[in-house]
């Protein structure tokens, strides 16, 4: 669908693909970010535009491409994919079996620290494509507690990379407590350039704002 439809999409319809179908390949995945960050600041109650399922855990099983399967994306593939999906509002449908899937797609699926970036945001106009640099990209969202930001910074590279990332221009302050949502750990920073450590095709995201109960390093 086109953004130029958007007036009668929210008067017909409350959810509509945006994408070609996806696939567990990258290239399907990095084919994303520059749909969903046109969509973006439009998503919200009158109306919200679709990435497609995920293409997680085991899939295949009467696909109309491939062979019964897993997800042929790298960890760090998938958790980039899901980081852009929650960052950008889309809706999450499942497009793998998950009782005969991995534990290790059901532990991304239930991750709450990084689900709370789409269930708490979604009231929020603010959830855009901040950046995009080379293989960098960065990506903010408020949070509707009024004080709480959110960053997920993502590499194209096909290889590790560490990014001089400049926290500072969505909105963190020195004395900010940065949270990585995907390891639950503590992450010191400057407040302005962190440098991140990701590895190909990978992505962190972070949550920033005042240290939570609970939180802790490790």
């Amino acid at each position: 669908m086109s953004l130029a439809r958007l007036d009668h999409l929210r008067d017909n319809a409350t959810m509509w693909r945006v994408c070609d179908d996806l696939w567990d390949r990258w290239e399907d995945v990095e084919a994303r970010f520059a749909r969903v960050a046109r969509w973006a600041p439009r998503q919200g109650e009158r109306g919200w535009a679709d990435a497609d399922m995920l293409s997680l855990g085991r899939i295949g099983i009467r696909a109309e491409r491939g062979e019964d399967r897993l997800c042929r994306l790298t960890r760090a593939e998938q958790i980039s994919l899901l980081t852009l999906w929650l960052v950008s509002r889309s809706p999450l449908m499942m497009g793998g079996d998950l009782p005969t899937g991995p534990r290790e797609t059901v532990e991304l699926l239930t991750n709450n620290e990084a689900s709370e970036v789409l269930f708490h945001s979604r009231n929020s106009r603010d959830n855009r494509e901040a950046l995009r640099e080379d293989d960098l990209v960065l990506w903010t969202a408020r949070d509707t507690d009024g004080h709480t930001r959110y960053a997920a910074v993502f590499s194209l590279a096909d290889a590790p990379r560490r990014f001089a990332v400049p926290l500072g221009s969505v909105g963190a302050r020195p004395d900010d407590h940065a949270r990585e949502l995907w390891t639950r750990t503590d992450t010191p920073h400057d407040g302005r350039h962190p440098h991140v450590g990701l590895p190909a095709h990978g992505a962190a995201l972070y949550r920033i704002g005042e240290a939570r109960p609970g939180s802790s390093r490790g």
